[in-house]
């Protein structure tokens, strides 16, 4: 999920997440079978640590400018229903 301000292309805005020493991952590849092209992802559920992906811990807002938020909050990944990724709270990251 990404937003934009209008008149500012520069500006998008999503979440983003922290693993557990403070750092920022990069992107998580998938490789979606018999194409030479794996895509990359970097939306916050991808960082649940399944099939050795690595364990978002937290979340924060973030822009395309690179301006990261000040404030994280907890990623309760027993609450992520990953059929029903709206239900879960993004609140926090969205206003800042």
């Amino acid at each position: 999920m990404s937003w934009k301000r209008d008149g500012f292309d520069s500006h998008v805005g999503e979440i983003g997440v922290l693993l557990a020493d403070g750092s920022e991952p990069g992107p998580v590849y998938i490789d979606m079978g018999s194409s030479g092209h794996i895509p990359s992802f970097t939306d916050w559920w991808v960082y649940d640590g399944t099939v050795r992906r690595p364990t978002a811990t937290t979340m924060r807002g973030r822009c395309a400018c690179g301006w990261r938020g000040e404030r994280t909050f907890p990623i309760d990944w027993q609450q992520v229903d990953h059929d029903d990724l709206d239900a879960y709270d993004t609140s926090g990251p969205e206003r800042d």
